[in-house]
């Protein structure tokens, strides 16, 4: 309740917030209006009702959190207070560098002699429209950012408060990187068509003007955060982070897909001129601007972030973990690397198959870009795909542990489901067109001219689609064949003793857990009213009730200062103990987990469950991700049509 009721005082302080900084905003643009001598009434009404109705409600909220947190340690230290206090700094410093880079923008275009609406930001506004959202947007900014400066050293505990900050200061790298990256990329498009003379001509002006201003105002909030982000390294709370490690991959994956969209793209372009195409350099130059001028800064991020990533990755201690980090990173780029290699294959059998049959088929309208479309694609697609697929699968051929994980990995597993359900539905669509072709002659009658080629097109489609599903079912259950005996095996060689008394069924409830999630693990239950069998100690692990551990009989005791392996203790309910966490309904669940994790190798770990504002955070967090992500998606998918 204490959460929710949190949640609803922040939230409302922050959105009466923005009314107030808005209609302030809103008031203060319309009195300084160079063009309006007398604001109208409902311009002013309007400003002037955000403004009284939003300060009271601001006020009661925001007075009732500071408080709150004043007389209470948990409020204080609260990650909704910390989320409070980054959404305001983001919410205010954000309008600041819209309008700064508006500022510049435009009077970088009127430097010029450049009509004002080809700024690329602000075409629109005036200084005194920007200036006054910059002085407003700075003046609350400033004061959550000295409120923040405040609270910090007093923190007892910094935790909550340092995940959301990371989290603040990856958005403002990721922004500012993104100014960067469109920057850059609008001033290599306009050197793309620069003249002979090297002066700036009419022609694509604001392309130059527009990008020198996204990289004189993005290139120091990306370094300034960049810094920031890499000193805060030395901070322990800091260290291992997993969003850091996120972030380098998302931007490494994004140059990976924008990189070789734009490579696609030109080896297109570049393959209808070797197959033929009359083209003057000047039109080749106009289409590979596009792609060329985007893959650059692309390139550079990949090359930049990648290293840091698989420099962060191969600096874990912990191998199972560095491997998993390089295993995620290599089935995700195989997935792009074979839809681009089917596609391409398709393409290519389609374009025989067409050139061989259809009569009306003319080389240069149709043909040739279809070869080179279809060339192309496979000569991105095909490298990529063997790039990422082939150390994956040598990993998972490999003999011992490091090969038994690779097979049994969800990265894996998700992968080999994943193309498998998209041949089956790939496999079916095609199967169904090719049914309908088939059946419509029959019962029509009527053959079109083009029968033969869209039937055997269907065909090779349905084709390729099996033998995807072939191969990858193969590989499904070539891994499982071999992980079921190595698991086996392993599983034979690491006994399990279970303990209890009075005959209560906690052993038999155990060994059913046990059977569910561990297989072949050989368990024996032992009662404490008979004596303990000698060999007992070529147990790997015991488990022990929790009653029986707090006060284990005297043979137990003696057994166990001598055993060596490892032990786990099952809560259960036992008058006057309070277990941290409590008693789960199904504690042998939770025992049989960590046992299956011992026999594995690995080191127990238990999910613990998450509160409500921990997933929240999660879910914000992985729409950004995929916000970010899909930004340089449709940045690789646009170039197929165009820029």
């Amino acid at each position: 309740m204490r959460t929710i009721r949190r949640i609803y005082f922040y939230a409302v302080a922050l959105i009466s917030l923005e009314v107030v900084l808005w209609g302030m905003i809103s008031l203060l643009r319309t009195l300084f209006a160079q063009d309006v001598l007398f604001p109208t009434a409902s311009t002013l009404a309007q400003a002037l009702a955000l403004i009284l109705v939003g300060v009271p409600i601001f006020l009661i909220h925001w007075l009732w959190a500071q408080r709150a947190a004043a007389s209470d340690t948990e409020e204080q230290t609260s990650t909704v207070r910390a989320v409070f206090f980054y959404l305001a700094l983001l919410f205010t410093l954000v309008p600041v560098v819209q309008n700064l880079l508006a500022l510049v923008d435009r009077t970088f275009i009127e430097s010029v002699r450049l009509d004002r609406s080809s700024a690329l930001f602000g075409g629109s506004q005036t200084w005194a429209d920007n200036l006054i959202a910059i002085l407003m947007n700075g003046v609350a900014a400033a004061y959550f950012w000295n409120s923040l400066r405040a609270i910090w050293p007093a923190l007892p505990e910094r935790e909550n408060f340092a995940d959301v900050r990371r989290l603040y200061r990856h958005i403002w790298l990721t922004y500012g990187l993104l100014m960067v990256i469109f920057g850059a990329q609008q001033v290599l498009r306009f050197l793309l068509f620069l003249p002979d003379s090297t002066i700036l001509g009419d022609s694509g002006r604001e392309l130059a003007i527009n990008g020198i201003s996204l990289l004189l105002i993005g290139a120091p909030i990306w370094l300034y955060t960049w810094k920031t982000c890499q000193d805060a390294l030395e901070d322990f709370l800091e260290q291992g982070s997993n969003l850091r490690l996120g972030v380098l991959y998302l931007l490494s994956l994004s140059g990976v897909v924008v990189v070789l969209s734009a490579a696609g793209i030109m080896m297109d372009v570049i393959l209808r001129m070797v197959l033929g195409e009359a083209t003057s350099f000047s039109r080749f130059l106009q289409q590979i601007s596009g792609p060329l001028s985007i893959g650059i800064p692309l390139g550079l991020v990949w090359a930049y972030y990648g290293g840091w990533f698989s420099r962060e990755a191969e600096s874990n201690e912990e191998p199972n973990r560095r491997a998993g980090i390089k295993r995620l990173y290599f089935y995700v780029i195989a997935p792009i690397g074979l839809a681009a290699t089917v596609t391409g294959l398709a393409l290519l059998l389609s374009f025989l198959i067409d050139s061989l049959l259809l009569p009306g088929a003319v080389w240069g309208d149709s043909l040739r870009p279809r070869l080179s479309g279809a060339l192309s694609t496979l000569l991105v697609g095909l490298p990529l795909w063997l790039s990422a697929w082939r150390p994956m699968q040598a990993e998972a051929l490999a003999e011992g542990d490091a090969g038994n994980r690779a097979r049994q990995s969800i990265v894996r597993r998700v992968y080999l489901y994943l193309v498998i359900f998209a041949a089956v539905i790939g496999g079916m669509i095609s199967a169904v067109v090719l049914a309908f072709l088939l059946l419509n002659a029959v019962l029509g009658g009527d053959i079109p001219d083009d029968f033969l080629a869209s039937v055997l097109n269907a065909l090779q489609v349905s084709l390729l689609f099996i033998g995807l599903l072939i191969y990858h079912i193969a590989t499904l259950r070539r891994d499982g064949g071999r992980a079921a005996d190595s698991i086996a095996s392993r599983y034979r060689d690491f006994p399990v003793l279970v303990f209890e008394h009075g005959e209560n069924g906690f052993g038999a409830r155990l060994v059913e857990s046990l059977s569910r999630q561990a297989a072949g693990l050989p368990v024996a239950v032992q009662p404490m009213e008979q004596p303990i069998p000698e060999g007992a100690e070529a147990a790997r692990v015991v488990v022990i009730p929790a009653d029986l551990a707090l006060n284990p009989p005297e043979a137990l005791r003696l057994w166990l200062n001598s055993y060596e392996g490892q032990r786990v203790v099952v809560p259960s309910v036992t008058p006057g103990w309070w277990w941290v966490g409590g008693v789960s309904a199904r504690p042998q669940e939770q025992a049989a987990q960590i046992i299956r994790q011992l026999a594995d190798g690995e080191i127990p770990r238990m999910s613990a469950g998450l509160s409500a504002l921990t997933v929240v955070a999660y879910v914000f967090a992985a729409l950004f991700a995929l916000q970010i992500l899909f930004v340089f998606l449709s940045i690789g998918i646009s170039m197929i049509v165009g820029f």
